[in-house]
């Protein structure tokens, strides 16, 4: 049976993507590990010196090959994420490492409400969504593209805006459980050029172990 990048690649392929949009788009890119330090180190003064913020974060979810391909969701994980309307499943479309540069590209971002359906009719702890069970049409699963989604978040459509430090800190207080499901957690300031990115894996990108090729480089 043919096998598709890990879930690891993924995250690692979309979220440096993530980071080269916002930086191309004038933003400094702070990443931070998950941890208590991250929320010590986020400057919530300068963040709400006048300036809004959206946040979203992102659990990823990588294409598993079948007779129909699938994506598997761990309904625990679920019924975490779906407490919280800034949280997306970023399902990737991805088959091949050669389709590493195409990572952002090939992601369907999803909001777990959409999967109540889906969710409440798996036999266990796991559900298999199909990539035919998103789309446009009754009964499917709608989704966005990064370039949709990022308009969205700018606007009114996308993400969570906080109206104090206090409720930015209510993150870290309300959701520490969550965070530590979550890939990756962005802090966007809506005018001030500067993106927080936190994430639980930072530290593992820098010393990666159990044997994960990333496609980057070739192999003897």
């Amino acid at each position: 049976m043919n096998t598709y990048p890990h879930e690891r690649q993924i995250e690692y392929w979309v979220s440096r993507a993530i980071e080269d949009y916002f930086d191309n788009e004038g933003y400094e890119v702070v990443v931070l590990p998950n941890s208590t330090r991250a929320e010590a180190a986020l400057p919530y003064d300068h963040l709400f010196a006048g300036q809004g913020i959206k946040i979203f974060g992102l659990q990823y979810k990588t294409l598993h090959a079948a007779n129909q391909d699938y994506w598997s969701i761990d309904v625990a994980q679920f019924q975490q994420a779906v407490k919280f309307g800034w949280i997306y499943y970023g399902l990737s479309q991805i088959t091949s490492i050669r389709q590493h540069r195409n990572a952002l590209h090939l992601l369907a971002l999803v909001t777990p409400s959409s999967l109540g359906n889906k969710i409440a009719s798996a036999p266990g702890s796991l559900c298999r969504l199909m990539v035919s069970d998103i789309g446009i049409g009754s009964g499917r699963v709608p989704y966005s593209r990064w370039g949709g989604f990022v308009q969205g978040l700018f606007s009114c459509t996308r993400g969570w805006r906080p109206s104090s430090a206090d409720e930015l800190r209510s993150i870290f207080r309300e959701a520490r459980d969550l965070l530590g499901t979550l890939v990756d957690l962005y802090v966007v300031p809506l005018t001030t050029k500067l993106a927080i990115r936190i994430s639980p894996f930072v530290t593992e990108i820098k010393n990666i172990e159990n044997g994960y090729d990333f496609g980057l480089e070739p192999r003897e």
